[in-house]
């Protein structure tokens, strides 16, 4: 059922998943592999947080039981398999054997079970989906069996999911964390961690031990190998500096180059520009818990007064690297692509915002948004937005920080009205993170709640649109989030980077250093 509601979703997906034809040649082991990042993680521990770039880096490091092929389609990766029984409510899944964690211990049982009840109950992912777990338990060392309370179109899809992913720790990590985040780095991945020296890099080496699956590369699973020695992760927020790194070799990849760039680079002999697309949305993100965006008419003003042509050609420039769209989901989705509720972006109504803010009792307190030039196109929408939502009334405070400082900010209500964000491809529906009640901003109308877990239940796909419609509508009505439009992004690679797949997420497994 699972292959059949994927494939009309993701066909018009693929290419993303193929890289540019390169000369055949046998990969070459060896090397340290510099990839310039646009700044530090604001944790390595994958189930504490949705910022992308930890995911980036430690998904190199850790694995889960299942992953995505190249159709977005949950397939196993530290799992052997899986049975279903009790009508879809019992999940017994076979774990392979002889998977070594980096610190030399055999993955069993005993550590995936404790590893996905943390996942479910602290990530932003795992906490809708747990929802409906009833209990997971180790049958045996290689048999964990998972009880549902509901059947679930979404599992497989959130165990799979590589943001906030669902990989496995050592069940003495686990333990030792507590409430808290994990204070030792070990997975079972191609990669181990070295060290992370703050401003510095996060260095990874080849495990030599790695137990890779047999079956050919297939999308983010299959056969992954390390064949550099080396991975450093350098921390460079300046743009300028990436490009100019990678452009004299000293960093062979550099990540969100600037749109305006795109030309130039495609002019350089040593490099190669990589369009991200499908990729993500830009958003400005309300505070519904505590202070004045409490207020759906104030919402619904700074959403009426925003023209967003503006806005997103001051974050991206170049046409190729944005579309103004409100919907949700990508239009490359197939199915999952709606058009319901849409009249409510871009509205360009100066008018409705000023009455809606009279409406509101709006007197000119300070809204304040915080951003950070980190990501450029949020500093930038940020910028643009306050200019257009000045001219209606509102006093925007545009507070500039580091996005590890943004990140932990956004946890705490009491700090801010409004961020600035992008929500990534998310391959199912019901895990977007955009629609979670959980995640920063806290955003939990009753009524989208409700679809949301009618959504994870569902797996017939004509009927998952239909629940998808009605959530789209309240996403614009109650203002759950501001969708500014899509966005995708711009890397430069050195061209001895070789075997490496431009993807919408990163990794550099399966790619080597030519020279």
């Amino acid at each position: 059922m699972i292959a059949t509601l994927v494939l009309a979703v993701v066909l018009v997906l693929c290419p993303v998943m193929i890289a540019p034809a390169a000369a055949q040649e046998a990969p070459r082991p060896g090397g340290v592999l510099k990839a310039a990042m646009i700044g530090e993680p604001p944790s390595l521990d994958l189930h504490w947080t949705t910022a992308v770039i930890t995911q980036q880096i430690t998904w190199h490091v850790y694995e889960g039981l299942y992953t995505y092929d190249r159709h977005f389609t949950p397939i196993p990766m530290l799992a052997e398999g899986h049975t279903t029984s009790d009508g879809g409510r019992r999940y017994t899944i076979t774990l392979r054997k002889g998977v070594r964690f980096h610190n030399g211990k055999e993955m069993t049982a005993a550590d995936v079970v404790p590893s996905l009840n943390r996942w479910g109950k602290i990530s932003t992912p795992g906490k809708p989906l747990w929802k409906n777990v009833e209990a997971v338990e180790a049958k045996d060392p290689y048999t964990v069996v998972i009880h549902l309370k509901e059947p679930s179109g979404s599992l497989l899809f959130g165990l799979g999911r590589p943001n906030a992913g669902a990989v496995i720790y050592p069940k003495e990590v686990v333990d030792a964390a507590g409430e808290g985040q994990v204070k030792d780095v070990i997975g079972t991945g191609p990669y181990r961690f070295v060290e992370h020296k703050p401003d510095r890099h996060i260095k990874l080496a080849r495990f030599k031990d790695y137990r890779a699956r047999a079956e050919a590369p297939e999308g983010y699973g299959g056969k992954r190998t390390a064949y550099t020695d080396e991975i450093l992760f350098l921390p460079v927020p300046d743009v300028a500096v990436r490009l100019a790194g990678v452009e004299t070799g000293e960093y062979h990849f550099a990540q969100q180059i600037k749109p305006d760039q795109y030309d130039r680079i495609k002019g350089l002999a040593a490099l190669e520009a990589r369009i991200v697309k499908p990729y993500g949305w830009i958003t400005a993100v309300p505070n519904h818990k505590e202070g004045l965006m409490t207020s759906k008419k104030l919402r619904q003003a700074f959403q009426a007064a925003l023209d967003m042509e503006p806005i997103m050609g001051a974050a991206m420039g170049n046409k190729d690297f944005y579309r103004l769209d409100g919907a949700v989901f990508f239009p490359e989705q197939g199915l999952w692509y709606s058009t319901a509720g849409l009249a409510a972006y871009n509205q360009r109504d100066r008018d409705k915002a000023r009455r809606l803010l009279k409406e509101a009792g709006y007197a000119g307190q300070p809204v304040r948004w915080i951003t950070t030039r980190e990501y450029e196109w949020m500093y930038k929408t940020a910028l643009v937005s306050k200019q257009q939502l000045e001219d209606v009334g509102f006093k925007i405070d545009v507070q500039v920080l580091d996005w590890a400082t943004l990140v932990q900010r956004r946890n705490k209500p009491e700090l801010f009205d409004v961020f600035s964000t992008g929500f990534t491809f998310t391959a199912d529906p019901a895990l977007a993170t955009a629609l979670q009640c959980g995640w920063p901003g806290t955003w939990c109308p009753e009524d989208k709640d409700r679809l949301m877990q009618e959504l994870a239940r569902e797996s017939d796909a004509k009927k998952r649109k239909v629940l998808i419609d009605r959530i789209q509508t309240i996403f614009h009505d109650d203002v759950g989030r501001i969708k500014f439009g899509d966005y995708f992004l711009l890397d430069a690679i050195r061209k001895e980077l070789r075997g490496f797949r431009s993807t919408p997420e990163l990794y550099f497994w399966n790619a080597w250093l030519a020279r």
